[in-house]
């Protein structure tokens, strides 16, 4: 027979209430109701305390729940419908007027439920609820791609299938089939365990695995502009218009330090006057975070140059614009002559993937060189201190930062004592220079 509580699991003030469906031994489901209550309110028989009207209404709505269910029950044992922990949370939703859920212990179908409820999903951090169309897409792909692996190899793969062997078998997958790089399966893992995750608090059954399917990270090369290369793009003359436009773009890139998605946004809307200085003002777009670059002399050179003006842009759609600077940064690059050997990683358009090897430098420039030329080439000087750039990169920590530009701490004792040596030396040559003058005056005397 069937029969059906009510459960909080929850102390906090706002409490999701849980239905329960048992149909016997071994055969109990759980899942969330939408509904909810202050712990305080809840009595010791599962239900609301009858003390106030909202409690009352409330306590009617789970009545009118629970013969709701009930009655599904009677009509799933009657045509032989399989009941378990989908079949009930689809009819807590269609009772409550949701829209149908199918299958969701399946996870490339969980995985779209997530990627629906994304838009009231609160950050953490922020507290705001949602997420940008970014992380949205970044979502869908791997779905897309759970489901293409399903598909490679004959399978429907549920959330309790999420153990160690399928992530042995996803990585294979991801590096023979799809050609990824390392970094990029280490980073698709984390999704797929987050999706589970979710799975986990909205009541569904998850691998006991799970909490060791790790996602990871390969430190990859990182190739930057130095001054004197920047320098000389500087003052190569280039024959084509693109080109001209692509290094002016570059060297505002490299002494602004912003990704390419705020760095061809910048017009002269973005520069404003603060106490007597000017600065470059704008909203990241990844990271929605303020940050106010001074103009640096460089950059001045350019708007000068220009009338004022940034660079015009390659397109009026900003992802052509993307493609297209990248693929002029590489031409300009090795018509400047930055053809020393170093290692990164190329694609391979043979194999479809990237390959990590010894290339000319000027075959690894892409946009995101300007950022990460910017904060190496400042890195551990005195005149600009780490927090300064952090601020500018809008890095929130100095590991972060310093993961990003591919260098060790460098010893804030080691910083000082370089510092000290420069004043010593300075201060030793000042002292010379007043015992030198008195020898010449008492010379002068005689």
């Amino acid at each position: 027979m069937a029969t059906i509580k009510y459960q909080l699991q929850s102390k906090s003030e706002n409490a999701p209430i849980y239905l329960r469906l048992s149909l016997g031994r071994n055969k109990s489901y759980k899942r969330k109701t939408s509904l909810s209550i202050n712990p305080k309110e809840w009595s010791d028989s599962n239900q609301p305390k009858q003390t106030t009207p909202k409690n009352k209404n409330l306590a009617s709505e789970l009545r009118k729940l629970k013969d709701f269910i009930l009655d599904e029950v009677n009509k799933a044992n009657t045509k032989g419908v399989e009941i378990d922990g989908v079949w009930l949370l689809s009819k807590i939703d269609l009772h409550f007027n949701k829209f149908e859920v199918v299958e969701l212990d399946y996870i490339s179908e969980y995985g779209e439920y997530f990627i629906k409820n994304l838009k009231y999903k609160t950050n953490d951090k922020t507290k705001k609820i949602g997420v940008t169309l970014a992380t949205q897409k970044k979502y869908q792909t791997i779905v897309n791609k759970l489901k293409a692996f399903d598909k490679h190899h004959k399978v429907r793969t549920k959330l309790t299938d999420v153990n160690l062997r399928f992530r042995i078998e996803l990585i294979d997958y991801f590096s023979e089939v799809d050609k990824l790089s390392d970094n990029t399966i280490g980073r698709y893992l984390k999704f797929v365990k987050s999706i589970c995750l979710d799975a986990e608090k909205n009541g569904f059954k998850i691998n006991s695995q799970l909490k060791d399917f790790m996602g990871f990270s390969i430190d990859a090369p990182k190739v930057i502009l130095n001054l004197n290369e920047i320098e000389k793009i500087k003052n190569t003359k280039f024959v084509s218009d693109n080109h001209e436009i692509a290094k002016d773009w570059l060297i505002i890139g490299c002494f602004t330090g912003q990704r390419v998605s705020d760095l061809l946004r910048m017009n002269t809307s973005f520069i404003e006057h603060i106490q007597d200085f000017d600065f470059i003002v704008l909203t990241q777009q990844k990271t929605k975070k303020t940050v106010q670059i001074p103009i640096h002399f460089e950059v001045q050179e350019i708007l000068d140059k220009r009338n004022g003006e940034f660079p015009p842009t390659f397109s009026k759609n900003i992802d052509s614009s993307k493609a297209m600077f990248n693929r002029y940064l590489k031409q300009l690059t090795k018509i400047a002559g930055i053809d020393t050997i170093v290692k990164g990683n190329k694609f391979d358009e043979e194999k479809k993937r990237y390959i990590t090897g010894m290339y000319q430098k000027y075959e690894l420039v892409a946009s995101h060189i300007c950022r990460r030329s910017f904060a190496s080439n400042h890195y551990a000087s005195e005149l600009y201190p780490t927090p300064i750039l952090m601020n500018i990169t809008a890095h929130k920590t100095e590991k972060m930062f310093l993961t990003y530009i591919g260098k060790e701490p460098i010893d804030y004792g080691l910083q000082l004592a370089k510092i000290w040596q420069k004043v010593g030396k300075k201060r030793k040559k000042e002292k010379k220079n007043i015992v030198d003058l008195k020898i010449i005056k008492n010379k002068a005397v005689q």
